[in-house]
């Protein structure tokens, strides 16, 4: 029997993590007698998600934001390098799942991976949209954003948990939602770590990648949870929290676990590629 997604009913998580659990959960109890269209269904979430963040995490993005607040540039500087760090980690993650699915080899996966990217593209772009730019900065981005999100909400894209975050809020309130979005991450590739020595198809070397992209994941959500806590409602460093005590509060945050790296590119996904869902 594999593993099961923990109930989390009765957890004090927050609705993001708890929504995504349900769906997670209803996917196992969907699946139970197969696997391998479970991983497949766990592989497009998770290509979706990683597009959708390294688009949303982009320098271009946030080193614009944090120039808008009111730190010393020693502090951006230590923000913005622990942000490069996570951007760089889910731009690796989103290349490493769309290869594995496009190794899987069939033309309804290739062309679902394909979709699942552009969607995560564009997922990302308005996240970045919502959160960062006011209507008077971007009047055609934010209401271009703004139809892009009612879409999602429409068609059941984008959960009601989710849609209430993507508005303007502090940099504080971004990190924090992160926090959430990182453990949801973190979930999803647990779960593939569960399924993994149930399916034939998937080799030793993919059930490290999944561990090492799960350990990325909580790292990234411990780093949005400092740079969170160091924040004022104003976006100001708490009093007692100097560069020097933030730099070291991110360098514990990313060694707390074994640090991630950049998933294994070996293969073992080719000769397997016949037993997968078409």
């Amino acid at each position: 029997m594999v593993a099961t997604v923990p109930d989390v009913s009765a957890c004090d998580v927050s609705e993001i993590y708890q929504e995504f659990a349900r769906q997670l959960a209803g996917w196992q109890r969907r699946y139970a007698s197969d696997p391998e269209r479970e991983i497949l269904q766990l592989y497009l979430l998770a290509l979706e998600r990683e597009e959708n963040v390294a688009v949303a995490y982009h320098d271009d993005i946030l080193g614009r934001r944090l120039a808008t607040l009111a730190l010393s540039e020693d502090a951006r500087q230590v923000m913005r390098r622990a942000l490069v760090e996570i951007w760089r980690d889910e731009e690796m993650h989103t290349l490493y799942v769309r290869r594995t699915l496009l190794d899987l080899g069939g033309p309804s996966v290739r062309a679902r991976t394909w979709l699942q990217q552009v969607a995560g593209a564009m997922g990302g772009w308005t996240v970045a949209v919502r959160q960062h730019w006011h209507w008077s900065e971007a009047p055609l981005s934010t209401a271009a954003a703004t139809l892009l999100l009612w879409a999602g909400h429409l068609t059941g894209r984008v959960p009601r948990t989710v849609r209430r975050h993507l508005g303007y809020c502090s940099f504080k309130e971004f990190c924090r939602y992160n926090v959430d979005t990182e453990s949801t991450a973190w979930l999803c590739w647990q779960r593939l770590g569960e399924l993994g020595p149930h399916v034939a198809a998937i080799s030793d070397a993919q059930l490290n990648d999944f561990r090492r992209i799960a350990d990325d994941e909580d790292r990234h959500r411990r780093v949005f949870g400092v740079l969170a806590d160091a924040l004022t409602g104003r976006d100001t460093l708490r009093d007692g929290v100097s560069e020097e005590t933030l730099s070291a509060l991110l360098d514990t945050a990313k060694s707390a676990e074994v640090a991630g790296v950049v998933p294994d590119q070996r293969d073992g996904r080719g000769a397997a590629a016949a037993a997968w869902p078409r």
